[in-house]
């Protein structure tokens, strides 16, 4: 597959490169690790992401490469500007957001590179997507890896991306290949440690205020196996908290014994509200968010659901406690 798409990145020469909207590391490690790939083979290329840059990945961008989407001032033209786009770290159009307009519009050749599973391909003219990789990041560090010598600003950005997406080696994601392909680029000159503080020791005080708001919204259902937390709009503004204040925080509920599976509903801006699941093993959390038009890794998935609150916790807590009953059926 990577050989394939190795051929195809040949044969063009000007590269939009896009990821789902709220990048992640992962995203952003294999964005810019596909952008170094692409100038170091003479391309011309541009990097726009939405709605912003989370202000701990910013030390990954070390060449100011990536623009934040502004259709009104600096991309009112975006559609007919990339000869081919290309989608990383998603395989369905609609999780760019705001851009997903312009997607539309575009008349470039559509390319996505992806590790999520999928039921069906969409939206794209080709799709390069191996759900048995543990990162985006994965995927482009074997594109480029047998084929250049990787600079030290394209090897911290894929082993940030690797180390973001299996929870730094902790999650069951965690293969000996991506072990090896880490060890490969710390052999490189990536210093882990660094990496570590930079992505998960640059919180803000508003952040832990927030967390101890979310845990006194924490319910448990399916006889302790499922947790779930809220997080409303009102919440972030009397803990002066931003959305990327949340990173991690569905991970949290894991760390009780007994609990299988982690909620986090988040109200959005436009009353929406955005549902984070994670597994700690078992229970399928991507068949959930399918049937809510989301979708992920069977241990790591999300979704966007209508509010009010109530109704979108009545919902999802639905379809978990289902779910976790089908896939851990009691004796």
């Amino acid at each position: 597959m990577l050989n394939r798409f190795a051929a195809l990145l040949d044969t063009r020469d000007r590269y939009l490169l896009t990821c789902h909207e709220n990048p992640d590391g992962d995203a952003v490690g294999a964005l810019l690790g596909l952008a170094h790939y692409l100038r170091g083979r003479g391309k011309e290329l541009r990097i726009v992401i939405s709605p912003s840059l989370p202000d701990f990945l910013r030390f990954l961008d070390t060449e100011g490469w990536i623009e934040v989407y502004d259709p009104e001032g600096a991309h009112p033209d975006l559609a007919s500007w990339p000869e081919t786009w290309v989608l990383v770290d998603a395989s369905e159009p609609q999780r760019l957001g705001k851009m997903l307009g312009a997607f539309q519009a575009s008349k470039a050749l559509k390319v996505c590179i992806d590790h999520h599973l999928k039921e069906v391909s969409m939206g794209f003219d080709l799709e390069f997507v191996d759900s048995t990789a543990s990162a985006s990041a994965e995927l482009v560090y074997g594109l480029a890896a047998p084929r250049m010598t990787l600079p030290p600003a394209m090897a911290l950005a894929l082993y940030a991306g690797i180390a973001d997406d299996t929870g730094n080696f902790r999650f069951s994601n965690a293969t000996p290949r991506i072990h090896r392909f880490a060890a490969e680029l710390i052999e490189l000159g990536v210093d882990p440690a660094a990496v570590y503080q930079s992505l998960y020791h640059q919180g803000r005080p508003e952040r832990l205020k927030l967390f101890g708001r979310a845990f006194e919204s924490m319910r448990f259902l399916a006889e302790g196996r499922y947790a779930t937390t809220l997080v409303t709009q009102a919440d972030l503004q009397s803990c002066l908290a931003q959305p990327e204040d949340m990173e991690g925080l569905v991970n949290k509920a894991l760390e009780i014994r007994g609990v299988e599976v982690s909620c986090l509903l988040s109200e959005m801006s436009d009353g929406r509200y955005k549902v984070g699941l994670r597994s700690k093993a078992r229970v399928n959390v991507n068949a959930v968010c399918r049937q809510l038009g989301g979708g992920g890794h069977k241990l790591a998935s999300g979704a966007k659901v209508d509010g009010p609150a109530k109704s979108a916790q009545t919902v999802v807590d639905a379809l978990v406690v289902s779910q976790i009953d089908l896939d851990l059926p009691t004796t």
